[in-house]
């Protein structure tokens, strides 16, 4: 049996396991994190849960019901586009992720410091920083940040091609508990142009969300930028600043924590759902289409086709489909 190995159990790694597992592979997934998820992410407070990676999923109903509708809860906020509405989901993103991760053959806290090539024809193997262990594939699929994954590419020798050409955008994220009162009926804001806020939502204000009022805040890509090596205090102490004065209120705060995602989302893509970089080896990520989850989900979902038809020309699963 074809047994495959995917490094990363965020959107894209997760939704690639998830189809090839459904056609019958033997799958194993390795993810530096202590839990599936990637952006999609959550933390827990006193005051309650923050979304503070995807902010909501814009997806028809059908779309939606194909990601998995019972953990997704409509957002009317989101205005509708293209017949395309927001979604969140419930109880918090990650709770999606964890959802998506279940049955799967999924190891965390696992970093891959190599990628060798193995004595299984045209396989793999991988080696990683916290485990003295060694595993072996036939087929690999890098589903990580580009910059990320070139350098295990480099030091194999293998050519990273389009890869190379891709840059990503940082992000600070503000996780704000305000001790004063928030405006009436504020649900969420969208900057534009130079805004340095390019994102405020009212965590409490979504559907199935409860607790005291608080706010998930993203800043735009430039101002993220700018204060990139900000310590997360620091950076914290700013945003509260900024988003204060944007809504007329105090500064003061119950609680507050800053986390930077330093690369989270590709600002130029490659254009192609999968590229495929050598013999058995492929990389697919939200680097390829995009970086809304629908579109890192059908990136994981276009490499599960690639491996499964590469695999049936080598007659070892003739029988094997994926929908």
């Amino acid at each position: 049996m074809n047994r495959i190995a995917i490094i990363g159990a965020g959107v894209t790694g997760l939704s690639a396991a998830r189809a090839l597992v459904a056609a019958g592979f033997d799958v194993t997934l390795f993810d530096k994190g202590r839990r599936a998820g990637g952006r999609m992410a959550s933390r827990d407070g006193a005051a309650g849960s923050f979304d503070h990676g995807v902010q909501y999923l814009r997806a028809t109903a059908a779309d939606a019901a194909a990601l998995g509708v019972g953990p997704l809860l409509p957002w009317p906020a989101i205005a509708p586009k293209d017949g395309a509405g927001g979604w969140i989901a419930n109880p918090t993103f990650n709770h999606l992720a964890q959802h998506w991760a279940q049955g799967l053959a999924l190891h965390c806290s696992h970093t891959v410091t190599a990628i060798t090539r193995g004595p299984r024809p045209s396989g793999w193997q991988l080696r990683f920083a916290e485990h003295d262990t060694v595993f072996d594939c036939d087929t690999l699929l890098i589903t990580i940040p580009t910059p990320q994954a070139i350098p295990l590419l480099t030091a194999a020798g293998i050519d990273c091609g389009p890869l190379a050409a891709v840059r990503y955008a940082p992000n600070w994220t503000l996780m704000w508990t305000p001790a004063a009162a928030l405006p009436d009926g504020f649900t969420h804001h969208g900057g534009s142009g130079d805004d340095p806020l390019a994102w405020i939502a009212r965590e409490d204000a979504k559907p199935g969300r409860s607790g005291p009022p608080r706010l998930t805040v993203q800043a735009s890509a430039a101002w993220s930028a700018a204060q990139l090596e900000l310590g997360a205090d620091a950076a914290a102490e700013q945003l509260i600043a900024l988003t204060a004065e944007r809504l007329g209120t105090a500064t003061a705060s119950v609680a507050a924590s800053a986390h930077r995602w330093r690369y989270a989302f590709a600002a130029t893509t490659i254009g192609v759902p999968v590229v495929t970089l050598a013999d058995g080896l492929l990389y697919a990520s939200d680097a390829c289409l995009g970086s809304r989850v629908t579109l890192a989900v059908e990136a994981g979902r276009q490499a599960a086709v690639q491996i499964s038809e590469g695999d049936r020309r080598t007659g070892t699963l003739v029988q094997r489909t994926l929908s």
